[in-house]
């Protein structure tokens, strides 16, 4: 049997495939050239018109630009497999024919995975649509979400080298990593002042302000121990924060210092070091994250008290 007819065989009875595969198998596809191809490509429009959204992103996958005028109309309506045929068209290169389209899935489609996929899909195409999309996406419910936007944002805005040390490798010494380590957050209080932060650069960056004028680039930690005390204490209930080391730092490295303190409220809001830490450094930005942590973490009466307590004492600082 021939590759077309073993491919053929598998589009009209898809049961042996896996649910997570998106595509018919592209290693048989592949291989397959001139009338084979044609009447492949043509059963495979044939079945995206029925809404088969494997054969519509097979087509993308196989460079077949012939079914560009189908995938095209396809990507431009309203069907449930649209998304597929948007997909299909970033693969093949024409993602910005329809990049509105795209940036309406990003920020409004219902099922978490078709986001997921359009923020996926406006990293590769880029340009200004895109980039607005993904300023939108980071405020998105969904962590999965939230990270692969701060991802695009990165990738369309070219700032992945400024995030680099002479070696080339990437550290937690930025202003952008520290927005990222804020995202993952569950706490919404710390989500939007990365939001907030990330939305303004990507405003400033479009009117022409650097990357170093905005404080993005890559600075040598300048106190790598402090980091290292602060692990040693989320590890060991019994160690203390170091605070008088903290509060030698100063700009960056400060707010990455009391943020890895900070995030103790998202995983563990019952330690009474972390609140108790955080009003010593004077880390009044971390009032609303107290606050939510107070409300909707709190697992006792003492624990909620805590974090009140410290809360109105950041507050009044």
């Amino acid at each position: 049997m021939s590759d077309l007819e073993l491919l053929l065989r598998q589009i009209a009875d898809p049961s042996q495939l896996a649910w997570n595969e998106e595509t018919y198998d592209l290693a048989l596809a592949s291989g397959i050239e001139g009338a084979d191809r044609a009447r492949l490509t043509a059963t495979l429009i044939d079945r995206g018109r029925q809404g088969d959204t494997r054969a519509i992103l097979t087509l993308g996958h196989l460079q077949a630009y012939e079914a560009l005028p189908f995938l095209d109309d396809a990507a431009r309506g309203d069907a449930p497999w649209a998304l597929a045929a948007r997909r299909a068209l970033v693969v093949l290169g024409h993602g910005r024919d329809v990049v509105d389209k795209i940036a309406t899935d990003a920020v409004s489609a219902p099922a978490k995975m078709a986001r997921v996929a359009a923020v996926m899909d406006l990293a590769t195409v880029g340009g200004p649509t895109a980039i607005a999309a993904l300023a939108q996406a980071v405020a998105d419910d969904a962590y999965e979400v939230r990270m692969l936007a701060w991802d695009g944002l990165i990738a369309a805005l070219d700032l992945e080298p400024w995030l680099r040390n002479p070696d080339g490798q990437r550290e937690k010494t930025t202003r952008l990593e520290l927005l990222r380590d804020l995202l993952a957050c569950d706490l919404k209080a710390f989500v939007r002042i990365a939001v907030d932060e990330l939305r303004a650069i990507t405003t400033q960056l479009a009117t022409g302000a650097s990357p170093t004028s905005l404080g993005l680039t890559w600075t040598p930690d300048p106190a790598p121990e402090v980091n290292d005390q602060i692990v040693a204490a989320i590890v060991d209930p019994d160690a203390p924060y170091p605070i008088e080391a903290i509060r030698a730092l100063s700009g960056i490295a400060r707010r990455i210092a009391e943020s890895r303190v900070a995030m103790g409220l998202d995983s563990d809001p019952s330690d009474p070091r972390v609140p108790a830490a955080l009003v010593q450094l004077g880390a009044a930005w971390t009032a609303p994250a107290v606050e939510e942590a107070a409300a909707t973490k709190a697992g006792s009466p003492e624990v909620r008290d805590r974090l009140v307590q410290a809360a109105r004492r950041l507050r009044a600082l």
